[in-house]
């Protein structure tokens, strides 16, 4: 994902620039528990829930249950993309310490937990809770009425579809082998190995 804000101000103290370069297609996913009977949620919808205005799943459709929002702990990648893609600058009420999760397995974890049922709300890349860290009891939400699929998220009509960067310093000399690599996986060969990974390439983006 892009770097936070945070590690690119350190980098800029330390003298380096990044350069990024997109290689594939992932996307920004909300789950939660199969139990809670909210299929959709809009992004003005998370951003009241994220920001305390909506404390209860009635007011979005489901049941009369406290949501919990959980949250990951700050520049980790998740973190990064909810404050920038989702929250857009509009700041993320302070969570309780046992909603802030410091791991991507742990917020799955936490939604799937029996004792959340209903309750619990989370986010994660597509990649990860679709491959990576499979629970049957959680789900996927649709976002402003679109669901996260492999052809939503190439054809960028899911909202929160982004980039996969490779990132690297970019005084990196012409023909390295750190550009070498990147050009690669930006190749027709190179992208079936992007896929292989789980991500979705960039020659199926519309």
């Amino acid at each position: 994902s892009e770097p936070s804000d945070d590690i690119l101000n350190r980098a800029k103290d330390a003298g380096v620039t990044f350069e990024m370069v997109g290689i594939g297609r992932d996307g920004f996913v909300f789950v939660i528990n199969q139990e809670n009977p909210v299929d959709n949620l809009t992004i003005e919808q998370i951003q009241d829930i994220y920001t305390g205005k909506i404390t209860n799943w009635k007011e979005v459709g489901g049941e009369d249950v406290e949501i919990i929002p959980y949250q990951r702990e700050a520049n980790s990648g998740s973190q990064n993309l909810m404050e920038k893609m989702v929250m857009k600058g509009i700041p993320m009420m302070e969570p309780p310490v046992e909603y802030r999760i410091d791991s991507m397995f742990g917020l799955i974890d936490s939604v799937a937990a029996f004792e959340n049922s209903e309750a619990a709300l989370g986010y994660s890349i597509y990649l990860y809770a679709k491959d990576q860290y499979v629970k049957d009891s959680i789900k996927f939400l649709s976002i402003n009425g679109v669901y996260p699929t492999d052809e939503s998220i190439a054809d960028g009509s899911y909202p929160l579809s982004k980039i996969v960067y490779a990132i690297f310093r970019a005084d990196e000399p012409e023909g390295s082998a750190v550009r070498q690599l990147v050009d690669w996986l930006r190749t027709d060969e190179g992208q079936l190995a992007v896929e292989a990974g789980g991500y979705v390439g960039l020659k199926e983006a519309k």
